[in-house]
């Protein structure tokens, strides 16, 4: 079976996470890429390599031999594009966050429901090693008691004029970029939290969104977790977790394609390292072969919004 998809957007996390991705997967082509931006988009499916260019979503999902979107574009303009794609029987996998507005998230919901279309949260950092193996340790009760857990994750963006912080096509700037991610994995590992409270800062542009914010979340009342999310700190890429009998410390656990250190007990772990985006495309095509959900759906994406906004 071979599966087509359509690039929905041009930007940073389509060049560098998305293409070299789907070009190591076989049976899998990306035969369309869309663009507000017509100069744009034919110039990135040129260097790609890439059929069908266009400028109208709604041309673009007219084509009978695509199978599969991903949605890599601005937070606001998800809900269109999942609604859409979802009424033309389009499989969708859908960047993160799914939206930065509560009744967004529903209003896609109910569509990705009616539809029966397989529907993924573009969570890639569930398919990094080191936090994989931080996972494995928990699972197999390899760890002790945790009692505490803190990720912190810089991008250092310091573009106060780009989409996140200007606030016209999201609801945050920190969390958005990263925050979100490290709530999932936190999720990933401890479930669902009874309790969170989030602190956000914006005192080196004023921006409207967060340029800083630390989030706490409490998991049944056992383990407290923080998270911190940065646009505006230097870079910092990392996860500790904490219990009774051990520390597991991760470096640069986080991102793309990274290189990653995990210390457990101050021993050094080794890992093989492999492209998240790698993993999670493979994840998202197996998933519509097998007629199965992804590994992080649509309930992820709204319960991970809700913490956001606590």
């Amino acid at each position: 079976m071979t599966i087509n998809i359509a690039l929905l957007g041009t930007g940073r996390i389509a060049e560098i996470g998305y293409v070299p991705a789907i070009q190591q997967i076989s049976d899998t082509n990306i035969i369309s890429v869309l663009s507000r931006d017509k100069a744009k988009g034919e110039a990135f499916a040129k260097k790609h390599q890439i059929k069908n260019s266009y400028v109208d979503l709604d041309e673009l999902l007219r084509d009978k031999s695509l199978d599969a979107v991903i949605i890599c574009t601005p937070d606001a303009m998800h809900e269109e594009q999942v609604i859409k794609s979802c009424r033309a029987n389009k499989h969708v996998l859908c960047e993160k966050p799914m939206s930065t507005d509560y009744q967004s998230c529903l209003r896609m919901i109910e569509e990705i429901k009616k539809s029966k279309i397989i529907f993924g949260m573009a969570y890639n950092n569930r398919f990094n090693a080191g936090l994989r193996y931080i996972k494995e340790q928990i699972e197999k009760d390899q760890i002790g008691n945790i009692y505490y857990a803190r990720a912190m994750l810089s991008t250092q963006q310091n573009d106060p004029e780009g989409w996140r912080a200007l606030g016209g096509q999201s609801k945050f700037w920190a969390m958005s970029a990263t925050g979100t991610h490290m709530i999932d994995i936190f999720r990933w590992y401890f479930g669902e939290p009874v309790d969170s409270k989030i602190i956000s800062l914006s005192p080196k542009y004023s921006s409207p969104n967060d340029e800083i914010s630390t989030l706490t979340m409490n998991f049944n009342n056992k383990i407290l977790c923080d998270v911190t999310a940065s646009a505006i700190l230097p870079r910092v890429n990392r996860i500790e977790v904490y219990s009774d009998t051990d520390v597991i410390i991760g470096e640069n656990v986080f991102g793309i394609k990274t290189d990653e250190k995990v210390y457990h007990n101050n021993k050094k772990i080794l890992i093989e390292p492999i492209s998240s985006f790698f993993g999670e495309v493979l994840d998202f095509t197996n998933a519509i072969i097998k007629n199965r959900s992804p590994r992080s759906t649509f309930e992820d994406g709204i319960k991970n919004l809700i913490i956001m906004q606590s």
